[in-house]
């Protein structure tokens, strides 16, 4: 039986696919300027570090696909590193957050790596290195070694200053999700009724493991 593009079985949804994506880092990289810019494509230069927990939903259009992303702002500060744990659950994506200008916040991803690995072996990680406006200390080969290393299905340079880059980076990894979690799909009653959980619905999705992947085709972001 010929397979459905993932474009055609989407459209065919009467629900927006949602995935969860958390935003993990220390502190200082600039986590929740990032998230302040895909959240209201604004930056604050007096932000204040993230305490605790803070979340928004983000939508895409993508090859005439609408995806929606519940996005967390967990924060990087050691001490709050225990109170983030519980907001792994039904997490699809993880965003590896670095910057570009300290060489060390590269490395202290690992221990991160290490709960992602525990709380949610099966998110699709990607890695980002934030603030590209800034002096780079870190080599695009040094970012593409740890992202094999760690199984990153993707590395993107952002900057939440300027903007650069996020909106390419959202919608490529918009594309790795539907290229990789094809039907069937199937509604969790269960997480609707989560207390840590915003979602009015979520969809699970059966990941592809055939490596089948659908042709890019332009976005309409």
């Amino acid at each position: 039986m010929p397979q459905l593009s993932s474009q055609k079985m989407f459209s065919s949804l009467r629900a927006t696919p949602k995935f969860k994506a958390v935003l993990l880092g220390d502190a200082g990289v600039g986590k929740s300027s990032l998230f302040l810019r895909i959240k209201d494509d604004v930056f604050d230069k007096k932000l204040q570090p993230t305490v605790g927990i803070e979340s928004c939903f983000k939508s895409l259009c993508v090859d005439r696909a609408e995806v929606s992303f519940h996005i967390w702002d967990t924060a990087g500060v050691e001490k709050f590193q225990s109170l983030t744990r519980s907001y792994y659950r039904n997490t699809q994506v993880v965003l590896l957050v670095y910057s570009v200008h300290d060489c060390t916040s590269l490395q202290r991803l690992t221990k991160w790596i290490q709960d992602v690995e525990q709380h949610s072996p099966n998110a699709m990680k990607f890695l980002i290195g934030n603030k590209c406006d800034l002096e780079k200390s870190v080599s695009d080969q040094s970012a593409n070694n740890f992202a094999a290393t760690y199984e990153c299905a993707d590395v993107f340079l952002t900057s939440a200053k300027t903007g650069e880059g996020i909106d390419k980076a959202l919608v490529k990894i918009t594309r790795k999700l539907l290229n990789s979690y094809l039907g069937p799909f199937m509604l969790e009653s269960h997480f609707a009724c989560d207390s840590t959980s915003t979602y009015e619905e979520s969809i699970s999705l059966t990941k592809d493991t055939n490596n089948n992947s659908v042709k890019e085709r332009s976005c309409c972001i």
